[in-house]
């Protein structure tokens, strides 16, 4: 996640994703741990290079990922060619447009610091995209059997799947993988909220301790300053996973959007 402390590149998304982007950022922000590698690499460039840098490698990572789910489906599954190809296209074209300005060597530092992170993210997500979008093509064809098999619909089961079949399957197929970062946010914002109400449990009992009861008073300050580090902690994490959402959010607004028109063009020309 993209705040400060959790295991895995995209914080969990998808229910398992690897490391890089927690890393980087909990790196960055001085937790310890692995991120601080790569957030010393990053040191000496301005923030906005370090967030641009970081919204191009997530661009490059779903692309990269998207494009090789493409070329599974047209090996393996059935994909025509020429959607395989409008769908590559518009892949390509939509991370040129997500592409955020940055300074070439923030980008190069940060790209060769998460490579073999990056490459196995890209390879988690291809896997997650060819499992949903298999899935759902699986079920629209039993569907479509069934209804065929009680006289509904036209009475015809369609060996060939349309264009607009196989993009409503990768639409489904991305919004599931790439947007299940908006329950991380959740979970999060929980986390926060459970930590203030401890913070307020421990500020009502610290008004029965005496002064003059030193133990006592020793106490409430340990647990205040352990519960102030969790506060600072979870803060930190749902604050980079909120980043991290709003970065997930735009670049599949942007991937959809292209392959949408992309497909949808090549359907009016059918």
């Amino acid at each position: 996640m993209v705040g400060g402390g959790g295991a895995g590149l995209l914080g969990g998304l998808g229910g398992g994703m690897g490391g890089l982007l927690g890393n980087l950022i909990g790196g960055i922000l001085g937790n310890s741990g692995i991120g601080a590698g790569i957030g010393k690499a990053m040191e000496g460039f301005s923030p906005t290079n370090i967030l641009n840098a970081t919204s191009n490698l997530i661009g490059n990572i779903f692309g990269n990922s998207g494009k090789d789910a493409m070329n599974t489906l047209h090996q393996q599954d059935g994909m025509p060619k020429f959607i395989r190809d409008a769908v590559n296209k518009a892949i390509d074209e939509a991370v040129k447009n997500c592409h955020k300005p940055v300074d070439p060597q923030a980008q190069q530092t940060l790209d060769s610091a998460t490579k073999d992170d990056s490459l196995k993210e890209i390879k988690q997500l291809t896997d997650q995209l060819l499992d949903k979008i298999r899935e759902t093509l699986n079920k629209n064809t039993n569907e479509a059997t069934q209804e065929a098999c009680e006289g509904k619909g036209d009475g015809k089961v369609k060996g060939k799947k349309s264009a607009q079949s196989w993009f409503a399957a990768i639409a489904e197929a991305m919004g599931k993988v790439y947007g299940a970062k908006t329950q991380e946010v959740v979970k999060l914002s929980a986390q926060v909220s459970n930590v203030a109400d401890e913070q307020s449990k421990l500020a009502e009992k610290s008004k029965s301790v005496s002064s003059d009861d030193k133990e006592g008073t020793k106490a409430v300050e340990a647990d205040k300053q352990k519960l102030a580090a969790e506060m600072t902690k979870a803060q930190t994490e749902l604050q980079g996973a909120a980043q991290e959402m709003k970065l997930i959010s735009e670049t599949v607004s942007t991937l959809l959007k292209s392959i949408g028109e992309a497909l949808s063009g090549m359907a009016r020309k059918q």
